[in-house]
């Protein structure tokens, strides 16, 4: 079972689909969960053998409440897909000026939504599929993937497709990925509060020749100040020179955590 951010129609579904056409899993089950919370406690928990969730958009940055679990959860990063994102401006029987939608996804087309609509009420809904339910019933627009067109008889006003919007997905697990010789770590550390700690931190992959592909703070939620980073790089965990860098990491931070190895390219 893979359970994943819902409701049915999401941009996240669409992503579980994607993972599960490419590892050849067409009769899976896909279960929608609430929160993105209750997706990698059902994977911790055994309830579900994979869990797919949102990590980062391109325009919006990314997204906190995957960062926080990944920090308390025990759990790895199978792997990653990336989707473009097209949004759909859809719109009820009745014509009422009022837009539903997902925050991330009405900031994202935000000013195209301004030039086609003018002044408007904003309405957020605690999912793109929930706001298509609502312009359905109870008129106005919403902002969504296409398909939710179909699904809830809305009329498609126009397509949104902005440049370089696309979203980042994991694929969680318990399970290791062996290496492929073209992977992507994925960590998470803290650093002493001292001048040039997290420089000494970066030097340990840069005296390697070790890329990174990402590197993002987010407050530790501990005290005022403390924080923890989150960074990506070329490698496996389990190969030279990956490895030597992690082992060095451990002994050189407060705290680090291996969130997983998995294949720059899905699958």
């Amino acid at each position: 079972m893979i359970a994943y951010l819902g409701p049915p129609g999401t941009f996240t579904e669409e992503a579980a689909r994607e993972f599960l056409g490419g590892m050849g899993w067409d009769d899976a089950e896909l279960r929608p969960s609430d929160t993105i919370t209750e997706v990698f406690s059902r994977v911790e928990r055994g309830d579900a053998e994979f869990g797919v969730v949102p990590w980062e958009n391109s325009l919006e940055g990314s997204v906190g409440e995957t960062l926080d679990n990944f920090l308390r959860r025990d759990v790895r990063v199978f792997g990653e897909i990336v989707l473009p994102i097209v949004h759909a401006l859809m719109v009820g029987k009745k014509e009422e000026n009022v837009v539903y939608s997902h925050p991330h996804a009405y900031e994202q087309a935000r000013d195209v939504l301004r030039d086609e609509l003018g002044e408007h009420e904003f309405v957020p809904t605690s999912s793109t599929a929930e706001a298509a339910r609502r312009a359905a019933e109870e008129g106005g627009y919403a902002l969504g993937p296409p398909r939710l067109a179909e699904r809830f008889d809305l009329d498609v006003v126009r397509e949104i497709r902005l440049e370089n919007n696309e979203t980042r997905f994991a694929i969680l697990s318990t399970r290791d990925r062996a290496p492929t010789r073209e992977d992507k770590t994925s960590v998470v550390f803290s650093v002493t509060d001292r001048p040039g700690a997290l420089r000494e931190v970066l030097g340990i992959f840069a005296d390697r020749g070790i890329n990174l592909t990402k590197i993002e703070s987010r407050p530790a939620k501990s005290g005022l100040g403390d924080y923890v980073f989150f960074l990506d790089f070329e490698g496996h965990r389990m190969l030279y020179p990956g490895s030597e860098a992690l082992a060095e990491l451990r002994e050189r931070t407060p705290f680090s955590k291996v969130l997983g190895s998995y294949p720059k390219e899905f699958p």
